[in-house]
Formats: structure tokens, sequence, C-alpha cells
């Protein structure tokens, strides 16, 4: 009886243990279960960044829209070339105030631009006006020197080997008798001390040519050498036919210390 007895309780010890074996086994099956779940669930998150930053978010491209104005023939047509060169074929003629697509600013004074047929020819900068133009890879930190002016600050800037060497206020051209925009060079062979315009009963000291009739020069002068103080008050303001206009020892800096071939750049 004893033996039997102790039979039995050997097999109850074993069912218990084996039962909490048994609810410990499915318990540690339960939570591995949820972390891997949580694990799973963690991947698809990191999967679904990883791709939403693999998209490219695809960006128009910024266009550029200037204004054709022909402020130097006055005939109100602005050609318009097969080549960046006035001996091209003329393919299209903008009429003054017409809207321009510019694609690329271009040395010397020129814009690539597209018509709206498609086509894309070439137009002389001096007859587009233009708040912003396309970015171009010439700075002010070339060798040589470098002019720098922005219409905004009504700033010029003199750079020498990348190194900045004088600023200035200066006047540019007022929206209807504009300055134009672009990469430009100090031109061969036209610099002078002194001109005097009568058509605008105005002239000026140490002027110095960037493109065509366009120059940098000193604050306007009567015709028998007096500065006109209210016109030099103006200095830092849009205030000119066109030209840059400085104070006199800038213009005269310029005129005896930059080469012909310098980089401008006016924005």
């Amino acid at each position: 009886m004893r033996k039997n007895l102790a039979i039995i309780f050997i097999l109850l010890i074993f069912i218990v243990t084996g039962c909490k074996e048994n609810v410990l086994e499915q318990s540690s099956i339960i939570e591995t279960t949820k972390a891997d779940e949580i694990e799973d669930q963690k991947a698809i998150e990191i999967d679904k960044e990883q791709n939403e930053e693999k998209e490219v978010v695809k960006e128009e491209p910024e266009v550029f829209v200037g204004q054709a104005l022909d402020t130097i023939d006055k005939d109100g047509f602005i050609e318009v070339y097969e080549e960046k060169n006035k001996k091209s074929n003329i393919i299209y003629k903008f009429k003054d105030y017409e809207e321009v697509k510019l694609l690329e600013t271009l040395p010397y004074g020129w814009f690539k631009v597209m018509l709206e047929d498609g086509r894309e020819g070439y137009v002389d900068s001096r007859y587009i006006r233009t708040k912003e133009i396309p970015p171009h890879e010439f700075n002010e930190k070339i060798e040589g020197y470098v002019l720098v002016f922005n219409t905004d600050e009504q700033i010029l800037r003199i750079y020498k080997d990348g190194e900045l060497i004088k600023e200035s206020l200066a006047s540019s051209g007022t929206w209807d008798h504009f300055t134009p925009k672009g990469i430009f060079e100090i031109e061969e062979g036209r610099r002078g001390k002194w001109f005097y315009t009568p058509r605008f009963k105005q002239g000026g000291k140490y002027w110095v040519g960037f493109k065509g009739t366009y120059l940098f020069h000193s604050v306007p002068f009567t015709e028998d050498g007096k500065i006109i103080e209210e016109e030099k008050e103006k200095l830092g303001t849009p205030a000119s036919h066109g030209c840059i206009r400085l104070p006199v020892d800038v213009a005269k800096y310029i005129y005896e210390n930059i080469p012909a071939g310098s980089l401008v750049l006016i924005y």
C-alpha cells in the first residue's frame, strides 16, 4: 500500500512539473512570437523610411524670364541669332516688351534663349532687362581682376586674385534705362579721362567700357567740369542712363589699374 502511494505521489509530481514546464514553454513561444512580430514591424518601417529617402523628388527647373527692350538702336526689334555670333543667321526678332525665356548666361554679353516653338538661339544681353539671370560658373575667385556689381545692393566690389581690394557704392541704370546683366569684360582700347553727352547734358571722368556704349565712369559733371551735386547724391540708387556711376576716386582707380580682358559680373 505504501509502495502504491509512493508511486502515485511520484506520478503527481511528474505531472505537475511537466505542466509547469509546458506552460513556461508556451509562454516563451508567445513572447518570442511577439518579439519577432515587433522586429518585423520595425524592419518594415525602416524599409519604408529608406525607400522614402531614396525617392527623388523631381523639382521643376527654375525658369528665368526677361523682357526684350531695345534701348540702343531704338527700332523696337531685338534679333535672335542661330549662334553666339552676330554674323550668324537671324532666326527670330523679339518686339519691345516681349517676354524672353533665358536658358544660359554666357560670356561676353550673351543669353541663350528659348523661343515659343522650342527653338534655341542667342541674344545680346544689352537688349534684355531682367531681375535675375541664369547661374554660371564665373566668379570672383579667378586670377587677376574681377569687378562684381550687384544691382540690388548698388555696390561695386573689385577683387584681385580672389581677394576683395575695393568696395564702393555705385549707381546703375533705372528700369527704363537698365544696365545689362551678365558676364562681360573690360574692352580693349575703350577708356578715357573725359566725355560729355549733349543729349543728357552730362559728362563724366575716367570712363572704361565693358560692353559697347556701357561704361564705368564717375558721377556726372557739367560741360564745364563741375560735379552735378544732385546726381552725386543719388549714388547707391539706380539713377544712370545704363552705365555704372562711381565716386571719382573709384572710377580713376579702374581707369588706371584694371586691364583690358578683366572679368565683369553684373547681377
